[in-house]
């Protein structure tokens, strides 16, 4: 490309001119593509700087010593919550009031993009174009009491006293007031004037209007750290937190603008399929609704189990729960509800073979009937009579530990065996070699089928069973009540059968650094317990 060549043509920067102090400032629109009147300006200016003006009563009178600092932060959410109310209402007003009377424009195809046609300074015309409104009466109230929390909330957040206490300077307490209160009206603004045109999108149409919401939950987020370090003295690590989570946010308006922060339902999907997948051992949804079902049902069983009294009852419930929920299900009850279909229609001609839905429904679901039922049985007969036995290292949980590590090592082997070459390097003598006859093709492919076979059976069925063996046998079941050990076992339990390899080696890893650490009280320290040991 030439060095002459701009890398924005003379429309695009004028657009951009105009759009991207719109996103940084959070929706005013203070450069327009024509000649507008002065107090389209002075308007915007004066909705933009309304929470500084609000936040600013509640501080100025706490400086003054008239109002603790809870009650100034109660007085200027007040004001901004009734604030919001008004402007609301009145952009509501003005919509109905234009709808009355419709002006007939004829439109001139060369003018502005954004061009407007203001009769006054308090007409609806101009109050539509500086506060669009919501399109739900029910955004109305909730972004309103919303506005009222971030002002009340940013002004306790930003109170000079405050400010002082955490870095002693005068200079920088200045600079974070006046930065920090620009970054609270941007919000602000975003929030009940007019939402501003984000860089980060994850919605192609904002049906719901979560894009206003994005700018407060990021101000709620920052907000929150310094609640905590309020109420939760003595706690150096907190206190820089908070120090740094101050500066940072008066850059908050670049990091919107420059689409560095994720919208809040981008973000909540995205917490949510972590804390499933890392936090509860699930995997990765394909769709929103199967994240949130899963997410809602794992849930639910770490906190179900939390509230079971017997620890018989927690391990059945903890293992059966985490069998089912590494079934996939959807495609379980699609099979069974299509089988009925077919059978009250009668119509055998249909998406599935007969044959497949028969052995699906029958064979299949007899199997994992089987499984389920064996490993209920295994969990409560280990758990009742050789659970919490004596601390040693020839208990029966570290017999099971030692069993463990043999079937890692000979699940890797076999694996080993499988491949083409051995660690990478060396040939593999057991797979076939490209130039061979064809009877010693078939009789070594033979041998490997054979071999997979049985690292299979291991890997599927024989190293689940020893893990729940594991599992039921340990200490930690004797604390219950705890959040560590519902939310780990709960997690433990499901990975067994839905990611079994890394299961097991999880599992080794936790039986073994203790069991080589002779002469230690690692392995039976309660406090560590195998919840949080299976979270590594």
């Amino acid at each position: 490309m030439s060095p002459d060549v701009p890398l924005l043509n003379d429309y695009k920067q004028d657009f951009f001119l105009k759009r991207f102090p719109q996103t940084v400032l959070g929706g005013p629109r203070l450069k327009l593509g024509y000649c507008a009147p002065p107090y389209i300006y002075v308007n915007q200016i004066i909705l933009f700087l309304m929470p500084w003006v609000l936040g600013g009563i509640g501080t100025l009178l706490y400086q003054l010593g008239v109002l603790k600092d809870y009650y100034a932060a109660a007085l200027s959410g007040g004001l901004m919550l009734f604030t919001a109310f008004v402007i609301q209402f009145t952009s509501l007003y003005a919509r109905n009031k234009s709808v009355t009377v419709e002006r007939m424009l004829t439109t001139n195809i060369l003018a502005e993009e954004d061009e407007h046609e203001f009769t006054s300074c308090a007409g609806a015309e101009t109050v539509k174009f500086l506060i669009p409104g919501k399109k739900y009466i029910v955004n109305i109230v909730f972004h309103s009491v919303l506005a009222g929390l971030v002002c009340g909330l940013g002004t306790w957040y930003l109170l000079p006293n405050r400010i002082t206490l955490l870095y002693g300077s005068t200079g920088g307490t200045v600079l974070l007031f006046v930065f920090g209160w620009m970054t609270l009206c941007i919000g602000e603004y975003s929030l009940i004037v007019n939402t501003a045109i984000e860089t980060a999108a994850f919605q192609t149409q904002d049906t719901y209007e979560i894009t206003p919401l994005m700018r407060p939950l990021y101000i709620f987020l920052f907000v929150s750290v310094d609640l905590a370090h309020r109420f939760m003295v003595n706690i150096p690590a907190l206190e820089q937190i908070n120090q740094i989570l101050h500066i940072l946010f008066i850059f908050l308006p670049f990091l919107w603008a420059l689409g560095t922060l994720p919208p809040p339902d981008a973000l909540f999907l995205w917490a949510m399929e972590q804390v499933l997948q890392f936090g509860l051992g699930g995997s990765s949804m394909s769709t929103h609704l199967r994240l949130l079902v899963m997410f809602v049902i794992s849930t639910g069983t770490a906190i179900t189990s939390y509230f079971i009294p017997s620890t018989v009852g927690v391990v059945l419930f903890m293992s059966g729960l985490g069998f089912l929920q590494s079934l996939n299900l959807s495609d379980m009850g699609f099979v069974f509800k299509h089988s009925v279909t077919r059978h009250r229609v009668g119509n055998k001609s249909r998406m599935l073979p007969s044959g497949s839905e028969k052995q699906f429904t029958w064979k299949e679901c007899l199997f994992y009937i089987i499984v389920l039922v064996f490993a209920l049985l295994e969990t409560s007969l280990l758990h009742h009579f050789a659970g919490f036995s004596q601390v040693s290292k020839n208990s029966s949980q570290a017999i099971v530990g030692y069993i463990l590590m043999i079937l890692l090592i000979i699940l890797w082997i076999l694996r080993e065996i499988q491949s083409v070459y051995i660690f990478g390097i060396f040939q593999n003598p057991f797979y076939p070699k490209d130039i061979q006859t064809v009877t010693v093709f078939l009789e070594k492919q033979t041998r490997l089928m054979k071999i997979g076979v049985v690292r299979r059976i291991l890997l599927t069925l024989v190293s689940p069973f020893a893990m729940i063996a594991f599992l039921s046998l340990d200490s930690c079941l004797e604390g219950l009540h705890s959040v560590s050990v519902s939310i780990g076992f709960t997690r433990a339990f499901r990975m067994i059968w839905q990611n079994t390899e890394s299961a097991l080696l999880e599992t080794v890893i936790v039986s073994a650094v203790p069991l080589l650490m002779s002469g230690t009280d690692l392995w039976w320290n309660r406090s560590l317990d195998t919840g949080i040991r299976l979270l590594l």
